[in-house]
Parts: structure tokens; C-alpha cells; sequence
């Protein structure tokens, strides 16, 4: 199932808005990805639980290997190098992962959120039982 897409946004800030919107409208965290430029990534991943993936190493995360991998996990910014694959990933066409990965590259920031993880979706709803108690005494 394709993702919703959001933006491109100029700024951090927008984005964070776009953001804290999608989360108050019931979305979790978990369902949530910002395309960011290299020179954004730490600022997002800070201002926000969402996932980031940035399109090149932040200056400040430069360093050794170690320095990498620890920061990777513990700091939460995957990176790429093909931007257009992972974008394609979540849903968009060829044309459109093209058209956006240059305006990420270029600077801009984009949010994608899987509109089926949505809070207050539990797959019990949809279930003939719900709100039944499961344990009937037959006297």
C-alpha cells in the first residue's frame, strides 16, 4: 500500500508541524518518515520521534566507523545513497521518487506516513466478537 506524502517543506520548522499534526491526528511515530537532506537530519531527529533518512552523513556525524554505527543507532537517521529507491519504497512511482529526490537533495524535506498505522485502528475492531465477552457460561 503506498504512503501518504507530505511537502516538500523549505524549512525544519514546517516540517515538525507537518509532523506533530500527523501525530495529534491519531498517527504514531512508527508510521512516520522524513526525507531530509544530510545538513538537517540531526535537527529533525531531534525535534521528533519519527523516523529520518537523510541523504548524506551529517559534518557531526563524521568520524570512525564506530562513531558511525554507534550514532546510527542510538541518534536514528538511516542513510542512503539512492533516495529515489526508497522513496519507490514506500509506494511512489518511479516519476514521482525522481521529482521528489531532487527536491530533498536540493534541500527540501518530505513526510510520508502509512495511513493504515494509525492509532485507534486495531485489526479487533473489524472482528464479529468485539465488545462480547469471550467466555459465555451456558446454564
Amino acid at each position: 500500500m503506498a504512503e501518504e506524502v507530505y511537502g516538500p517543506f523549505a524549512s525544519v520548522e514546517e516540517t515538525v508541524k507537518a509532523v506533530d499534526v500527523l501525530e495529534l491526528e491519531g498517527y504514531s511515530n512508527a508510521s512516520i518518515t522524513i526525507f531530509s537532506h544530510g545538513e538537517y537530519a540531526d535537527d529533525i531527529n531531534k525535534r521528533t520521534d519519527a523516523s529520518v533518512t537523510s541523504t548524506e552523513t551529517s559534518r557531526k556525524r563524521e568520524g570512525t566507523i564506530r562513531d558511525k554505527i554507534s550514532t546510527v543507532i542510538f541518534n536514528g537517521v538511516e542513510e542512503t545513497s539512492n533516495l529515489s529507491e526508497r522513496l519507490q519504497e514506500k509506494g511512489l512511482s518511479e516519476k514521482q521518487a525522481a521529482k521528489y529526490a531532487e527536491k530533498i537533495k536540493s534541500g527540501h524535506l518530505l513526510v510520508t506516513v502509512s495511513k493504515g498505522l494509525k492509532m485507534g485502528n486495531d485489526a479487533a475492531e473489524d472482528s464479529d466478537t468485539f465488545g462480547e465477552r469471550v467466555n459465555r457460561m451456558n446454564y
